[in-house]
């Protein structure tokens, strides 16, 4: 498990370092997909609470990198809206709930393309929960 935990994470200091919005949310997806296919009775304590840290702090340091993304095309808006509304989405709400600065990147962020369409995305993913 250690090595999938190490990939992971070097897929999200990939992330963390690319400027190309599309190959950014790329390298988060991998990521992601990498600490998803990790059966959970299979890690120890330890390395589940390193994985809930991984996830939360790259969620933040995306966030923070919201505001930089202006420039991204639909389709990579879509990529992030995906991440932030799916596989990130408890550790979006913990974040925003207590950073006011996080919460209004994310708040740009998702109305860039319009607001209504994050809110009906956000709704469809509450319901699906």
């Amino acid at each position: 498990m250690k090595e999938e935990i190490a990939s992971a994470r070097g897929f999200f200091e990939k992330a963390e370092r690319e400027t190309d919005p599309e190959l950014k949310a790329h390298a988060l997806e991998e990521a992601l997909a990498i600490l998803a296919s990790i059966a959970p009775d299979e890690i120890s304590e330890s390395e589940r609470t390193l994985i809930g840290n991984l996830r939360l702090a790259h969620t933040r340091r995306l966030l923070v990198q919201l505001v930089g993304l202006q420039s991204a095309s639909m389709d990579a808006w879509f990529e992030y809206l995906r991440l932030l509304f799916g596989d990130l989405s408890p550790e979006v709400e913990r974040l925003i709930e207590n950073d006011a600065a996080l919460r209004d990147n994310y708040a740009k962020f998702t109305g860039l393309w319009g607001r209504e369409l994050a809110e009906i995305l956000r709704t469809q993913q509450r319901n699906a929960s």
